[in-house]
């Protein structure tokens, strides 16, 4: 198992991994294309035997900026400082197997402390896809502690309630 940044080779196999385990909130080529061309060292990818089975995208924040498809933030404690966002957190495992995936997390974590980040943040839908292998008990492992509720807005005609996690870098 390797980890590296992502190349323009990878998005297929990104696009692939994504709809087979979000279907339709799986994101498109082009999505996971802007994501590279706007902060390369942000997007990462697993590869194993020469496949990618996996990736990550993480995005760098200032302390009072929310990402605009969030609304409604409603958390038990503040954001301290510039932090990390994460994305995008998709591998073929979905959440399955946690020492692999956790390699691919404690490498996105490297990426933002490298940028200065001092937190990082992922949304999780209440009704998560693989809460039955085991999504929460994953980022409560690695340190993540739930800290309150948002909207996410995937496009302009839905909401989906995610819990709102957090975790000092």
């Amino acid at each position: 198992m390797k980890i590296r940044n992502a190349t323009e080779n990878d998005l297929d196999a990104m696009k692939k991994i994504d709809e087979d385990s979000y279907g339709g909130y799986g994101a498109n080529r082009e999505y996971f294309a802007k994501k590279l061309n706007s902060f390369r060292k942000g997007v990462l990818v697993v590869e194993d035997k020469g496949k990618v089975t996996g990736f990550t995208i993480i995005e760098i924040l200032s302390k009072n900026e929310i990402p605009n498809n969030f609304c409604d933030l409603k958390l038990t404690e503040s954001i301290n400082g510039k932090w990390m966002h994460v994305i995008v957190f998709t591998t073929s495992t979905n959440y399955i197997d946690k020492e692999s995936d956790t390699k691919l997390l404690l490498a996105a974590e490297k990426v933002g402390k490298s940028e200065g980040c001092i937190e990082s943040c992922v949304p999780l839908s209440k009704d998560h896809p693989f809460r039955n292998n085991g999504v929460f008990e994953f980022w409560e492992m690695n340190g993540y502690k739930k800290v309150g509720k948002i909207k996410w807005v995937p496009n302009k005609k839905e909401f989906v309630e995610c819990y709102f996690y957090k975790k000092k870098l």
